[in-house]
């Protein structure tokens, strides 16, 4: 199924109405489009022609192959006007967190990810660290803090422009090299103190080198956030909640929503090119999970709330696709490699050929390794000292190798045994040291 759309960026999160003239927020895509194709005529089109070179690219190497993990360095701006917006550095570390799980897929709400959805919920390979060098090799947490003389960067009507100030110096914080790190800018985003404008992204743009003739603006490279939505532990998350960061760095990463950015006019005829995110009229509120805005589709499947390119609650989101996946990775390789680093997995256990306990005499820990796996099979090891009585018992995974902890209180000679489905398979004594 060819999905068919114009598509716009960079990306801007907006949450909620506004009270002045009763008029609801809209979507600022648009408006930052054409700050930057006013800056420099063609920008527009060529974020379009990165994300189809993306495409393509994605389509003929990667499929559903993952053999790396990326590692992106990321420099935290926390641009403040007052102690509540100046975040603790907790808040920045749970973000950081709900990050790496997401992109992961180790968040624990993956559980709550539809069966339909389940055959192309995947793990996108790509993780995030805390910059431990700044530009010039010096050490760093990797979070800066600038106090500001502007009380909100949020404008209405909505004004990018205005936001776009907390990237520079004189009123926030300067970029760090765009090459090399993923900036992300906190800061209030508020207008007359209403939460609308969540957080915007820039996206990937097609350009061989950061010169004069680039449609890249080297200083606008990132991500910007309200601080409400910073952080799994902030009491004053939204909706959306510490979900709107991993949403932008999709746009940053170069991913749209997944509804397409059109209008409800233009029906479900407009999507985001990714054909297993089913097609949906427009952004989802709250958690309708039987929503399906597009069900006189032929085989349409309901819309896929779940997805972190939607706008439903932070609670409802739990999954990228396998095409949103390779699309990210493939932006990496094409037009972002530097702000990464790239390990290979390390290759899985060879089977044990013995059963065997491991050191002994104990120092710290004891390791055992099973042969003959039956992953399906209860494993289980109880320890008993010279006097027959059991000191330590405990279930075991079903896996070839593990480290069993928990014995530092044991002493001098002990029995160790392993059973498998009740029968024993292992006896040895083992020598805890003193």
């Amino acid at each position: 199924m060819i999905k068919k759309g114009f598509f716009l960026l960079p990306f801007v999160l907006i949450w909620g109405s506004i009270s002045a003239q009763n008029q609801t927020l809209p979507c600022a895509t648009n408006e930052y489009i054409k700050h930057l194709d006013n800056q420099q005529l063609g920008t527009q089109k060529n974020i379009e022609e990165t994300f189809f070179d993306a495409k393509r690219f994605s389509n003929i190497k990667f499929k559903n192959k993952k053999d790396t993990i990326y590692t992106i360095q990321v420099v935290f701006h926390v641009v403040y006007s007052n102690s509540l917006e100046n975040l603790d550095e907790d808040y920045i570390t749970s973000q950081m967190k709900e990050l790496n799980e997401c992109f992961r897929r180790q968040n624990p709400d993956t559980i709550d990810t539809r069966e339909i959805f389940l055959p192309v919920a995947a793990d996108a390979g790509i993780e995030f660290e805390l910059a431990k060098l700044d530009p010039d090799g010096n050490p760093t947490n990797g979070i800066i803090r600038k106090n500001t003389p502007i009380p909100t960067f949020g404008q209405f009507p909505i004004n990018l422009t205005n936001a776009d100030r907390v990237k520079e110096s004189l009123y926030g914080s300067e970029i760090w090299d765009p090459d090399r790190y993923l900036n992300i800018w906190v800061c209030d985003l508020s207008v007359s103190g209403f939460d609308a404008l969540l957080g915007y992204a820039y996206p990937p743009t097609n350009a061989d080198n950061w010169g004069s003739n680039s449609f890249t603006t080297r200083n606008k490279q990132g991500v910007v956030v309200h601080y409400k939505v910073v952080g799994k532990n902030n009491p004053l998350s939204l909706s959306t909640g510490s979900k709107t960061l991993v949403h932008e760095v999709g746009h940053y990463l170069g991913l749209r929503h997944i509804w397409g950015d059109g209008s409800r006019n233009q029906g479900c005829n407009v999507d985001d090119y990714m054909d297993d995110t089913p097609n949906s009229r427009a952004a989802s509120n709250g958690c309708s999970l039987g929503q399906n805005t597009c069900i006189n589709n032929p085989g349409d499947l309901p819309d896929m709330i779940e997805n972190y390119m939607d706008y439903s609650d932070g609670d409802c989101q739990n999954m990228f696709t396998e095409q949103q996946v390779v699309q990210m990775r493939s932006n990496l390789i094409l037009f972002r490699s530097g702000i990464a680093t790239v390990r290979y997995p390390a290759p899985p256990p060879e089977p044990a050929q013995f059963t065997s306990l491991y050191p002994n005499p104990v120092v710290e820990s004891l390791t055992l390794t099973l042969a003959d796996l039956d992953e399906e099979a209860d494993y289980q090891i109880e320890i008993t000292n010279m006097l027959g009585q059991i000191v330590f018992v405990s279930k075991l995974e079903s896996v070839s190798s593990q480290t069993i902890l928990g014995l530092n209180a044991l002493r001098g000679m002990n029995v160790c045994k392993v059973f498998k489905k009740g029968e024993e398979i292992l006896t040895e004594k083992i020598l805890f040291q003193l």
